[in-house]
């Protein structure tokens, strides 16, 4: 039996093949944020809060429509606040413009507020990497400090 050798494809019919492959899947915060036009700070915000804090869209929306919606809008909200705001609309009806927000939810939004308004004072940048490894810490620091609100 003599079996022929398969020649190699043709560079071009690689490159076809390369090109016919579907572009990548964004995730659905980046269609998000490309829909709604959000850049700088306001696309951070929503990224973290989307991609790694797991909020829904409609909590998001919930907390741009309260005046929310950048990482500059957290600094120096206070602890209490935030917590009043998000059980009051997790209390109304959604047909009047109420969302849920469960403890978790509102813990989370404290850490990161506390962070940001303790960069700012400290006169740090947002370092959001720092951020999300320190998330879960950040959260008993927010707890702790709560008292020291003025």
């Amino acid at each position: 039996m003599n079996i022929q050798p398969v020649p190699p494809a043709p560079p071009a019919a690689a490159a076809a093949a390369v090109a016919a492959a579907p572009p990548p899947l964004l995730p659905q915060w980046v269609i998000e944020t490309n829909a709604l036009n959000l850049q700088g700070e306001h696309r951070l915000l929503h990224e973290l809060l989307r991609s790694f804090h797991n909020f829904t869209r409609e909590q998001c929306a919930k907390l741009r429509a309260e005046g929310y919606s950048s990482l500059s809008d957290l600094v120096n909200w206070k602890y209490n606040e935030i917590r009043s705001l998000l059980e009051n609309l997790s209390n109304r009806p959604t047909t009047r413009g109420g969302r849920q927000f469960g403890d978790r939810k509102i813990k989370e939004l404290q850490a990161l507020c506390w962070f940001i308004t303790d960069r700012s004072r400290r006169g740090l940048s947002f370092d959001l990497e720092l951020y999300k490894q320190g998330a879960t810490q950040y959260i008993s620091f927010a707890d702790r400090f709560r008292n020291r609100e003025g």
